[in-house]
């Protein structure tokens, strides 16, 4: 019985997350050429002046990245065009 609904709940969250996957909306005129994962204490400031790069630019480049809210190992683009 416990097997069964491990089974569901697994199967429910797959289903759940495509469904997500599918809705979320493509950024379109973005391109990415490259990336970098966050590492630890870095921010977005420390990130686009590392690369040289303008803050729009950066911030463009990454249309749905919270400042506020980077992470370790979150991969953010650091060459790209729009």
């Amino acid at each position: 019985m416990k097997s069964t609904i491990t089974s569901s709940a697994l199967i429910f969250l797959s289903l759940l997350v495509m469904f997500l996957l599918v809705l979320t909306p493509a950024v379109e005129g973005v391109t990415c050429n490259d990336v970098h994962g966050v590492e630890e204490g870095e921010t977005c400031t420390s990130i686009f002046q590392g690369f040289n790069l303008q803050e729009r630019h950066f911030l463009g480049i990454n249309p749905n990245i919270n400042c506020n809210f980077i992470f370790v190992g979150q991969w953010v683009c650091v060459d790209g065009e729009i």
